[in-house]
């Protein structure tokens, strides 16, 4: 999903929204709504491109393989697999959880949106943990046996991402050598994804993102869509293009199919794990 044609200050109305909306979804996440409102659009110029500054390295220790740890902030436990169910606690971001069973739920992420066409498996599924409590598995990330962990220590190498349109797949970078090799889908012909060396925007991570072709500035005859509950966002540049999970596409499109407005759309599992190697200030280099 792309938001183009759309200058600073739309990418920052969109942004304040998108933090009101992740506060207002306090049925999943373990944050209390704070009431405000989102500021007036003022016509700002464009900002000049600069090359961002190298992202702190993360401080958290790496991953074993099997480890389970929350991803995308503080998250609520609940006495059933439902938002409806009784809240009976909160995990923190990640902290490690121990998984001991996964079962049919509701399904949050899709929610009440009657567009999607292709619903993933995983969208109905909770997680049961060790004290019996159960949380949503969209925000548990979990290290396959045969995969890096995305906070390991670089040893002072630099962590950057690439994306190549040609083969539809995006790679978590740690100096010259990939650790983890994803399959997308990127902008269609239509819409394509800007080539370039890019950065992670310094504003640009959000965890739960609500986006629409309304606030991207589009027409209603150039593009429409109205996208609840898009997750792991990374955008790259201030026209609102990203790294993100794209849950509305089926399986095969990924790595072989450009389909989105411009964004690379991941699976869950992958957007999970370039959100845990991203940060702000992160190059990100997008080529043929």
């Amino acid at each position: 999903m792309n938001h183009r044609n759309v200058g600073a200050a739309i990418f920052l109305l969109v942004v304040s929204f998108s933090l009101i909306l992740t506060a207002g979804c306090d049925e999943i996440l373990g944050k209390d709504p704070t009431p405000t409102s989102p500021p007036t659009a003022t016509a700002v110029p464009p900002p000049t491109p600069t090359e961002a500054p190298l992202p702190t390295p993360s401080t958290k220790p790496p991953l074993a393989p099997g480890t389970s740890i929350v991803v995308g902030g503080e998250l609520r436990t609940r006495g059933d697999p439902s938002t409806a169910g009784p809240v009976t606690g909160v995990v923190q971001d990640g902290q490690t959880v121990n998984v001991v069973a996964v079962v049919p739920g509701e399904n949050w992420l899709v929610g009440s949106q009657t567009w999607v066409s292709t619903t993933p498996a995983w969208a109905s599924e909770w997680l049961q943990l060790d004290n019996g409590s159960y949380v949503y598995s969209a925000f548990v990330f979990r290290l396959g046996p045969d995969e890096t962990s995305p906070l390991l220590d670089t040893g002072g190498k630099e962590k950057w991402i690439d994306v190549n349109l040609s083969t539809q797949t995006i790679a978590a970078m740690v100096g010259d050598q990939a650790i983890h090799i994803a399959l997308a889908t990127t902008g269609s012909p239509e819409f394509p994804t800007p080539k370039g060396t890019q950065y992670i925007e310094p504003d640009g991570r959000i965890v739960l993102e609500k986006m629409t072709a309304t606030q991207a500035g589009y027409a209603p005859g150039q593009a429409q869509y109205d996208v609840e509950r898009v997750l792991f966002v990374q955008y790259f540049d201030r026209k609102g293009d990203g790294i993100h999970m794209n849950y509305w596409r089926p399986e095969e499109v990924y790595g072989s199919v450009a389909t989105s407005h411009g964004c690379v759309g991941l699976q869950l599992h992958d957007a999970q794990y370039f959100w845990l190697f991203g940060a702000p200030g992160m190059r990100v280099e997008i080529h043929d």
